[in-house]
């Protein structure tokens, strides 16, 4: 068997692949533009895997694919040290290639560029009984989600069967009045971003860095989304905080909801001018309600006092809103994550500081279309 990286001049052996291997009609077999950001043209990718690569490795087995594992890379932000790392967004192996070792080798040739982070978002949970096992790995069964409700009575009949008991202690959240003279504008200036991230919160932070690099390629250059990206000015006009945040429609166009991907402020000023934006953006637009899913509750301040909540995970209430929209899914409304952090980080870190991992629905592939 033979493990490499697709080649760019492969592009549709490797759509094909997916097709077969992965997902029937996957997006990312359907979308060759799509396929190209998220695997080629991150600058981080290629500069981990050249410019002849994707960053996708295969399997082969008798001059076929077998066997597949998409790796997007990132800086790695460790507390304003800049470091690298992979999100995977697949590993398979189909049941009959399965004792070949090749799932084996795919895990082994990633960790041959020795990243500090590997990131897996968006697991089920026979995938975490496996990383569970494997060293240096550690899962997380519950991603922290927190729901802004906006028409709760509307987000109960359209979504919840009319079932009013799943958001009884949902209020519909409002800004909050307060003297600061910080303000939301929807600009982005790449300067004065980077000016702000780097010496402020990736001082106080460890995840994928969110720099202007990261914001620009992730959310502005998006091939299918569009992202509003919003940005907190003091009063000598300096940047104290960002959020990124994208509408989405659902049931055919019938409602929409805000899907939150960025929330990053300095201090509590910041985060209650960005919060209040939250809110003007979700009236404005008559969203049913925002999510936000972040590893940790260090942006979570702001949202909580505009009147978002964590969704508490529990067998005897399993659902709050749905997380998935095509079509409504009921079923799985919590996202599970594996995080390894190899040894020479795990001496500098501390896995459970709450206050500084940012690990967002903006990692990986999760906010991706379907």
């Amino acid at each position: 068997m033979e493990v490499r990286l697709f080649r760019r001049d492969e592009t549709d052996l490797l759509q094909l692949s997916i097709d077969q291997l992965w997902a029937k009609n996957h997006v990312l077999s359907r979308d060759k533009q799509l396929l190209n950001y998220m695997f080629y043209d991150n600058p981080v990718s290629r500069e981990i895997f050249g410019e002849d690569h994707y960053g996708f490795l295969g399997v082969w087995l008798d001059g076929r694919p077998i066997g597949l594992m998409g790796l997007m890379a990132f800086d790695l932000n460790v507390r304003g040290v800049k470091k690298f790392g992979f999100a995977p967004t697949n590993w398979i192996v189909p049941p009959e290639y399965r004792q070949t070792g090749a799932g084996l080798l795919l895990m082994r040739e990633m960790f041959k560029w020795n990243p500090s982070v590997v990131l897996n978002l968006g697991i089920n949970p026979n995938v975490a009984r496996m990383y569970s096992g494997m060293g240096g790995y550690n899962v997380l069964p519950d991603v922290p989600r927190w729901i802004g409700l906006l028409q709760k009575n509307k987000t109960t009949e359209l979504l919840l069967k009319g079932d009013e008991s799943f958001l009884r202690y949902y209020r519909e959240i409002s800004a909050f009045s307060n003297p600061t003279s910080y303000r939301a504008i929807g600009e982005f200036n790449p300067e004065r971003w980077d000016q702000c991230y780097w010496t402020t919160f990736a001082k106080r932070s460890n995840g994928f860095a969110r720099d202007a690099s990261f914001i620009d390629w992730r959310y502005l250059q998006h091939p299918s989304f569009t992202y509003q990206v919003y940005t907190c000015t003091d009063t000598k006009g300096d940047y104290q905080g960002l959020i990124v945040i994208r509408i989405e429609n659902i049931l055919g166009g019938q409602a929409k909801i805000g899907r939150l991907v960025e929330f990053i402020a300095n201090n509590q000023d910041s985060a209650i001018c960005l919060a209040n934006q939250v809110v003007e953006i979700g009236k404005e637009n008559e969203l049913l309600f925002i999510d936000f899913y972040c590893f940790s509750s260090i942006s979570s301040w702001g949202l909580e006092s505009v009147g978002f909540k964590r969704v508490i995970k529990s067998e005897s209430d399993k659902i709050v809103v749905p997380t998935r929209f095509q079509p409504i899914d009921l079923e799985v409304t919590h996202m599970m994550a594996a995080l390894y952090v190899s040894k020479d980080l795990q001496k500098k870190i501390s896995l459970i500081d709450d206050q500084s991992w940012y690990i967002t629905k903006g990692d990986a592939d999760q906010d991706r279309p379907n």
